[in-house]
Formats: structure tokens, C-alpha cells, sequence
């Protein structure tokens, strides 16, 4: 069975398995889920109910403000109020009632005698009684019930706010209030979609309205209006399992044919252009094998493309190992000169400081003789620092240039450690530096140039305290090192390998450090005089004992430096 014949079938079944599953699921928790949609939709209604409520209680309470801040401006208003007569006053509570909309507009002296009283439209809100106030504080608003009067209903009740003024000296109560009725459960209803009603303290329906309810279950939540139980009822249809499952068969049933020829078409489709760059590739695999091998492959058709992909990249990487020799020259000379330019780079730069310092002495010779003396002892001193770094940089490129082969013995890599340690101890010290040591079956005995050794963890552990030096001086500074055996499988073999881990808290290490890092000459720190030679000799010494290091952090969390080292194993058995 060719490759494309097996991808088209694989992605037609890849296809169809989740949408069975992606169908069957929910038709089995179809109960639930109904259950869940219904009380979502009810919760919803109830939600955009209670934002109607509020917003309506909150104007009332913008209403009576408007009143209030026209009675402060108004002064003609203010006189019958406070003055009488009661008919001249009653006339100013009804504009006012009536220009800023409220249902009901009352003002009470500072005893709670009644000054005015005016209800807006044809219907008495509040008969011969009197709303009470005492629940209400001053710029808020309640829900109050309206005893029933002359032409008032029996079950009335307004939201109210009330405020406290003072007019010319004389201290006043205002309150005005917005009948609860239609509109609110209209504007409930059309927001909702759904019926909606409004019941008072004993549970009957004041008002109600809103789409018919059908026959079908209903369930329903009441949102609060306030402290006198009042309240109104938003309802939405009870979830039907049934209705779940018909709707999800009926939309599997008209997508199952559709999606079962898309699938096919488009496996097939897909399976044809993954098929044909890799017959493609192989092709291109064994001409280059022909090429690198200077003559023609013999080659066996097979049906399987992986097969031959597989045989022609076998054949390809041995015809190229061949050439990969003669390529290795021309690469070392790139790159000894890249390392020359590298070099004449860092040494023009000192040199501009010097011929400076050197023209600043002549000049005070000529000039003033008599500062010849303070001149030499600070231009010589530039001179002197900038010699000490040419020197410093010619020995770290001599020693990255002179490295010798590694000669390795078993030794214990667990004291290379320690004594790596106790060089930087000084500086540990006065930097507040915490050492965690920690030894994870580490192995006794390793294959390895000590000294060697010993010189790529000495650049590490440099490197890691001028990150936390970087951090200031009220900086976590942590230095973790984890000695470990770990067995690395790869192709069915087992290579163990002594690691040996070197954790930071320092500034970190971002993309671009992570990627060149081991690269020579490169360095975040050429203003503190880094040379960019350390973390190359590192890498260096761990290849050339056949093991790696690697970089890893993040910046601000600090860097891990991890070297493994491959163990040699005893002739007679493994561990």
C-alpha cells in the first residue's frame, strides 16, 4: 500500500472520529445539558432585569436632584412653598412634578407638616396618606408601598428618593417617587424577550406582560425590588432533553454525508501533496548521491516513498561525509580569519586611548612644562590600563588558540569542583553569594583532564557571578550547583553521562545571548573589559572530551550552564 493510499485513509478516519464523538457526547448528556441552557437563559433575564430595576431606581434619584438644584436657582419658586398660599404651592410641586417627570412630588416643613403635595397624570399614587420617609436616606432611594386612596388601586408602590435643602434659611424635605407598573415590565419583557410580570408583598400579579407563555414547563426567578417583598418575575421555557437530541441527530444527519466526502477529497488531496514532495525528495536524495559518489546508484523500485526516502538519505549522508573533509579546510581558514579581524578589531581600540595620552604629553611639554609632572602620572596611568587589557586579551586568545588536547584519566570531578569553588570563595564572601551544593548519585570516578576541567568551570562560575554583580546591591544572589548521573537513550543504546549543573539568580540570559553565547568574541560585558574567550574555552574543552554544554534562562530568572561528560564504562558490564 503506497504512502498516499495510507494517508487518505488515515485522515478520512481522523476525520469522522470526532465528529461521532463531537455528536455522541452531548447526545448523551443532552438532560444536562437542556438543564444548563434553560438556567443559563433564566439567569441572563434575571440579570437584564435587575439592570432595568437599578436604572430605574437611579433615575428617580436623578430626578429629584434636578428638582432639587431647581428649587436652589429658583427663587419665585421658593416663596409659596414657604410662604403659602397652600394653592400657589401646590401649583409649584405640580410643574415641578410634572417637568421632571415624577409619578409623585411631595416637600414637608422640618416637623414633617406637608408644604405641597402634586401627583403627576389622573391617578392618585397616594391617596389622603402620606408615603413615609424614615426608611429612606438622604440621596438614596427605596422601594415604598403607596397606601390606596381615593381612585388609587389597592397594591401600588414607587421607588423614592428624598433630599434634605435648605431654602432661604428654612430647612425642607423634598421627596419624589416613579410609579412601578407597565412600562417597567414592558421594557423587562421586550429586553428579555420572554414574559414578564410584576407581583406585590402577598405574591399577586400587579402587572404582567411579554409574549404568551404556550404550554410547555416554565421555570421562573424573581428579582427583589426591595425591602417590602415586592418583586418582579422573569420566566424562560424548561430545557427538553428530547428537543437536545433531535436537533444534534437532525444536524449530524445533514453534515455526516457532506463531511464524509469532504473528508475523503481532502485526504486524498492531502495525501497526494505530502506524497509527492517526498518521491520528490527521495529523487533529489539519490542524485545528489550519484553526484557526491561520482557515478550512478543502483537503486531497487519500492512502492513504500518512506522506504526509498529512508535507503536514498542513507546513501546521500555517505557520499557527503566524503566532501564534508574537503570542506572542512576552506572552512578552518574562513575561520581563522574571521578570528584575525576579530583581533585587529580589539587591538585598534586601546590603541586610540594611548596615541591620545601620548599627544596630551607632548602638548604639556611645549606647553606648560611646569604641569609635566601630574600630566605624566595620569596619561601614563591611561597608558598603563589600556596595555593591561591588550595583555590580558592577547593571553585568553593565546590560551583559546594554544588549547591543548585534552589527556584524560579518572579522577574525581567532585573535588575539581570544590576547588573551583574555593578560588571564587573570597569573592563569594563579600558579595553575600548563598552556595547550594547539592550531589545526585554523581559518579565517583570520570574519564576526564581535571585541569581541564577545572578551567571551563572556573569561566562558568565567573560568568555566573558577574550576572548577580549586575543585579546591585540589594540583589537575591544564589549560586546552585547539582552534580548528577544521568543515561541517555537514543537509538536503543544507553550512554550514561556525569552532569554538572550550574544555576544562577542572576540578570538571565535573553534570545539572542542563549544563541551565542559559546560563539568567540561575544560578550554583553565589553565595558567591564569581558573578552568574549571564556565561555568558548568552556565549550571547547567539554567537545573536545566528547560531551556538551548548553545555556538556558530567561532575562531577570537568572541562567543554567549544564555540562555533560560521557562516562566510560567498565569492558566487563554496564552500570
Amino acid at each position: 500500500m503506497t504512502l498516499r493510499t495510507r494517508l487518505a485513509l488515515a485522515l478520512t478516519f481522523t476525520a469522522l472520529v470526532p465528529m461521532g464523538v463531537a455528536v455522541g457526547v452531548p447526545m448523551l448528556q443532552a438532560e444536562r445539558r437542556a438543564r444548563e441552557d434553560a438556567e443559563a437563559r433564566l439567569d441572563a433575564s434575571r440579570r437584564q432585569a435587575a439592570i432595568l430595576i437599578r436604572r430605574e431606581r437611579d433615575e428617580v434619584v436623578r430626578r429629584v436632584d434636578r428638582v432639587a438644584a431647581e428649587l436652589d436657582v429658583n427663587r419665585p419658586a421658593r416663596r409659596p412653598l414657604l410662604q403659602g398660599p397652600a394653592s400657589e404651592a401646590r401649583e409649584v410641586a405640580r410643574s415641578l412634578a410634572e417637568r421632571h417627570g415624577l409619578d409623585h412630588l411631595e416637600f414637608r416643613n422640618r416637623s414633617g407638616a406637608v408644604l405641597a403635595i402634586a401627583r403627576s397624570g389622573s391617578t392618585d399614587v397616594a391617596g389622603a396618606a402620606l408615603v413615609s420617609l424614615d426608611g429612606i436616606d438622604d440621596g438614596d432611594a427605596a422601594l415604598l408601598p403607596l397606601p390606596s386612596g381615593a381612585g388609587a388601586p389597592a397594591s401600588r408602590a414607587a421607588f423614592f428618593s428624598r433630599r434634605d435643602v435648605n431654602l432661604g434659611g428654612e430647612a425642607i424635605t423634598l421627596a419624589g417617587g416613579r410609579l412601578l407598573g407597565r412600562d417597567l415590565v414592558t421594557g423587562i419583557s421586550e429586553i428579555t424577550g420572554q414574559p414578564a410580570a410584576l407581583l406585590d408583598g402577598s405574591g399577586r400579579v400587579v402587572e404582567s406582560d411579554g409574549p404568551p407563555a404556550g404550554p410547555k414547563p416554565r421555570i421562573t426567578r424573581d428579582v427583589p425590588l426591595g425591602s417590602e417583598d415586592w418583586r418582579v418575575r422573569v420566566s424562560v421555557p424548561a430545557g427538553d432533553a428530547g428537543v437536545v437530541r433531535r436537533e444534534l441527530f437532525v444536524a449530524f444527519a445533514g453534515v455526516a454525508p457532506f463531511a464524509i466526502a469532504s473528508a475523503v477529497i481532502a485526504g486524498t488531496v492531502l495525501a497526494a501533496g505530502i506524497s509527492r514532495p517526498i518521491r520528490a525528495l527521495a529523487g533529489r536524495a539519490e542524485a545528489i548521491a550519484a553526484e557526491r559518489a561520482g557515478g550512478p546508484l543502483s537503486l531497487t523500485h519500492d512502492s513504500n516513498e518512506v522506504h526509498r526516502l529512508g535507503r536514498s538519505f542513507d546513501q546521500m549522508l555517505v557520499a557527503l561525509s566524503q566532501s564534508e573533509r574537503q570542506r572542512g579546510a576552506a572552512e578552518r581558514i574562513a575561520a581563522w580569519q574571521d578570528v584575525a579581524r576579530r583581533i585587529a578589531h580589539e587591538v585598534k581600540n586601546p590603541l586610540s586611548p594611548i596615541k591620545v595620552a601620548v599627544e596630551n604629553l607632548r602638548r604639556t611639554r611645549e606647553k606648560a612644562p611646569q604641569d609635566l609632572d601630574g600630566a605624566l602620572r595620569d596619561e601614563t596611568a591611561v597608558i598603563l590600563e589600556e596595555v593591561e587589557g591588550l595583555r590580558r586579551m592577547v593571553e585568553e586568545f593565546s590560551l583559546f588558540a594554544r588549547l591543548p588536547r585534552p589527556d584524560p584519566a579518572p579522577c574525581d570531578l567532585r573535588r575539581t569542583v570544590r576547588q573551583s569553588l574555593a578560588l571564587f570563595a573570597p569573592r563569594i564572601a563579600s558579595s553575600s553569594v548563598r552556595v547550594e551544593t547539592r550531589d545526585e548519585g554523581f559518579p565517583d570516578s570520570v574519564h576526564a583532564d581535571p585541569e581541564q576541567i577545572g578551567r571551563a568551570l572556573k569561566n562558568v562560575l565567573a560568568n555566573a557571578l558577574d550576572s548577580m554583580d549586575a543585579l546591585g546591591p540589594d540583589g537575591d544572589r544564589r549560586l546552585e550547583i547539582t552534580l548528577r548521573r544521568i543515561v541517555s537513550v537514543r537509538g536503543g543504546v544507553r550512554s550514561p553521562f556525569a552532569e554538572i549543573e550550574i544555576r544562577d539568580s542572576g540578570v538571565g540570559l535573553d534570545a539572542e545571548s542563549q544563541r551565542r553565547i559559546f560563539e568567540p568574541y561575544y560578550t554583553t560585558r565589553s565595558e567591564r573589559g569581558g573578552s568574549g574567550l571564556g565561555m568558548a574555552i568552556a565549550y571547547r574543552i567539554v567537545t573536545d572530551h566528547g560531551g556538551r554544554i548548553q545555556a538556558a534562562g530567561a532575562p531577570g530568572r537568572g541562567a543554567t550552564i549544564t555540562m555533560r561528560l560521557p562516562i566510560r564504562e567498565p569492558a566487563t558490564g554496564g552500570t
